[in-house]
């Protein structure tokens, strides 16, 4: 606890991915107080045609996005 699933389209390194996990779970353990050892972090990494699916599951329509993303349509980003 707390657990943090990043979900992305493929094209960031590996480096870039880890690099993303640890300050995320920094910001976590500043802003929450939560211990760094209870923090995880995952990555899923989805195709460009598979994020409309990612979107239309997790992000559309959901009370509990705190953070909406700037676009409404997955195949244009706008």
């Amino acid at each position: 606890m707390p657990h943090i699933v990043i979900k992305t389209i493929s094209g960031p390194s590996e480096s870039q991915l880890k690099q993303a996990a640890e300050q995320i779970a920094n910001v976590v353990n500043t802003t929450m107080g939560k211990p760094e050892k209870y923090i995880s972090v995952s990555v899923e990494e989805y195709s460009f045609g598979e994020w409309e699916g990612v979107y239309n599951e997790f992000i559309k329509d959901k009370d509990n996005i705190v953070f909406k993303p700037g676009y409404t349509n997955p195949k244009t980003f706008s």
